[in-house]
């Protein structure tokens, strides 16, 4: 297949236009993103699309009529914004001199006089600092813990800004600083939760995000910036270092969320930069208990192997699609009744042999998304408290500390 077949895009969008700049299509999906309707744009010349003309829909050069390829467009939104996307062009067929245009990924999105209208917004970025933060922080924190409903932190710190301040100057710092907002902006959501806490320092908040769903954007982040050429001909790339802390597996409060995340980071500065890392409060602790679906008939799942805050890893062959919810129950040895949880499957493990020979064992990793009660959640902790140091091990149908 094609490497620019329709089957292989990602679905940002797509539009048509002619060699002479004239716009004859525009999907829905691109409605959505840029806000401009099919009606502002089709029938008119790209750089004069809306109601009353002159707005240009894109800024940057598609590849010549006739050929296919990659090209980095800005596309104007209705609402002032703007997108930096990647896209490809290709030829439409029929020697009709028309090309068609998908957007594949946005790169940043820059704003335009403000940050949502605060007057806390930084100059340069645009993005609210770290007053805003701590309160933006401490609501949505007060939300998570009442709604019982994941909360994630991320700090982001750009790796070697001096170096390029010292080199090339403060103009070229502060354009990687005010490119990294929009890439920032572009990566989340909800844009009004990124801030910039100092001169080359970041904080995005995910509500409804768990430690993998945290994981993955931070990821993607880190990986569009390391691959985007802020200097070109220059010096060698800009990188990012993100850490990142989840609420309820991470922390009990904001203040101790923003404080894991901040461990967390240290630690993707230590391991080299450049890369992310998730805060982990304590080693598993392996442990073999039967595990159910919370319900009236508590069918079997399958057995854990090991326990930790933020999850478990139940060893089964029937596991559940990554990214399921589930409501789950089991006990703990030692403690009467059961712990109840609802978690979020973020890893499978198929039943097969490695490469050693040895049976990998098939199961599921579930990260915790919401306990029982506040019961439910000290119970797990004291009993982690109390047997991290150990290895247990069965004994008929009771388990001790060995």
């Amino acid at each position: 297949m094609n490497a620019l077949s329709p089957a292989s895009r990602s679905a940002c969008g797509s539009f048509i236009v002619d060699h002479r700049g004239r716009m004859l299509g525009f999907d829905q999906a691109l409605e959505h993103l840029t806000g401009w309707l099919a009606t502002d744009v089709v029938g008119r010349d790209k750089d004069l699309v809306g109601g009353g003309g002159g707005v240009p829909l894109y800024d940057g050069d598609l590849v010549p009529w006739g050929a296919a390829g990659h090209a980095e467009l800005s596309l104007h939104c209705r609402d002032g914004r703007m997108l930096e996307v990647e896209a490809i062009s290709e030829p439409l067929r029929g020697g009709c001199r028309q090309t068609l245009v998908t957007v594949l990924r946005i790169v940043a999105l820059s704003t335009q006089g403000g940050s949502r209208g605060t007057e806390r917004a930084d100059a340069l970025t645009r993005l609210p600092g770290a007053a805003a933060f701590r309160a933006a922080l401490e609501a949505d924190f007060r939300v998570a813990a009442e709604a019982v409903r994941p909360l994630a932190v991320v700090l982001a710190d750009v790796d070697h800004l001096r170096w390029v301040n010292d080199a090339l100057g403060h103009r070229a710092g502060d354009a990687v600083l005010a490119k990294l907002a929009g890439m920032l902006r572009a990566s989340v959501p909800d844009d009004s939760r990124v801030f910039r806490l100092g001169e080359d320092d970041f904080a995005v908040l995910l509500p409804g995000a768990g430690r993998g769903e945290a994981r993955r954007a931070a990821a993607a982040l880190r990986s569009t910036v390391e691959r985007h050429d802020f200097l070109p001909g220059g010096p060698p790339r800009v990188t990012l270092s993100l850490g990142a802390s989840s609420f309820p597996g991470d922390a009990d409060s904001a203040a101790d969320l923003l404080q894991r995340a901040h461990e967390a980071l240290g630690e993707a500065r230590s391991m080299g930069r450049n890369r992310v890392w998730c805060f982990v409060r304590r080693p598993r602790v392996p442990v073999q208990v039967p595990v159910y679906f919370d319900g009236a008939d508590s069918p079997l799942v399958g057995y854990t192997r090991d326990l930790s805050p933020s999850g478990i890893f139940v060893q089964t062959s029937a596991a559940i699609e990554i990214g399921m919810r589930c409501a789950l129950a089991f006990a703990l040895p030692g403690q009467d009744g059961r712990v109840h949880v609802i978690g979020r499957v973020v890893r499978r493990v198929p039943p097969e042999v490695a490469a050693d020979a040895t049976v990998r064992i098939p199961g599921m990793g579930v990260e915790f998304e919401r306990f029982g009660g506040t019961g439910d959640r000290r119970a797990i902790d004291a009993f982690l408290h109390q047997n991290e140091a150990h290895t247990l091990r069965p004994e008929g149908a009771r388990f001790s500390v060995v």
